[in-house]
């Protein structure tokens, strides 16, 4: 993740259509107001770049929702979570409450 000049790794927890939600590391001191950049690296040639607002925090992880994906992001966002999911039907619900 990136905001302003720093740069850090977070451990990701979970992550959906919606956001995902990350352990920052513990020592980390930014402004979560800022919106941030984020790189998400899934194979060798293959990486979800967006842009994401913290939106909230509990237990020292961060709530992040999407605030802008590119198309080919957001296609390898997809795979990956239907790769990922016990219920396709939910996907494809999720997928069209986005529109």
């Amino acid at each position: 993740m990136q905001s302003g000049h720093e740069e850090w790794s977070c451990n990701l927890l979970d992550i959906s259509l919606n956001g995902m939600l990350v352990e920052p590391p513990p020592s980390l001191d930014i402004d979560i107001n800022n919106p941030c950049g984020m790189a998400l690296f899934l194979g060798e040639n293959i990486s979800i770049h967006a842009r994401v607002s913290i939106t909230h925090t509990s237990n020292g992880n961060w709530g992040l929702k999407w605030l802008q994906i590119d198309l080919n992001s957001l296609q390898h966002l997809r795979r990956l979570i239907e790769l990922n999911t016990d219920n396709p039907a939910l996907l494809k619900r999720d997928l069209k409450d986005l529109g």
